[in-house]
């Protein structure tokens, strides 16, 4: 079955998040805590659809400390934690 406009635009938004992201511990944050906290809040997003029977959810969550910038994607399929390769297949 093919994907929906929405589907494959949430799956290049999700996608396009995790590759700007996946390295990010090595990043120096900068700005004030404020700065920081709204950084947060901008990055942590989740998207959830469902393709040929099957749920496929994206989840970002992005930390930011005084000194250094974490990062966590996790992709799931049908509730199993899989790696970003699952979304990528369905594109």
């Amino acid at each position: 079955m093919k994907l929906s406009q929405s589907q494959r635009s949430k799956i290049t938004q999700a996608i396009a998040q995790h590759e700007r992201h996946e390295h990010s511990f090595f990043w120096k944050p900068f700005g004030n805590a404020a700065y920081r906290r709204a950084t947060e809040r901008k990055n942590n997003w989740s998207v959830a659809f469902t393709h040929d029977g099957q749920t496929y959810q994206y989840d970002s969550d992005v930390t930011c400390s005084a000194r250094n910038y974490y990062y966590r994607g996790t992709f799931t399929v049908n509730g199993e934690k899989r790696n970003v390769r699952a979304f990528r297949r369905l594109l």
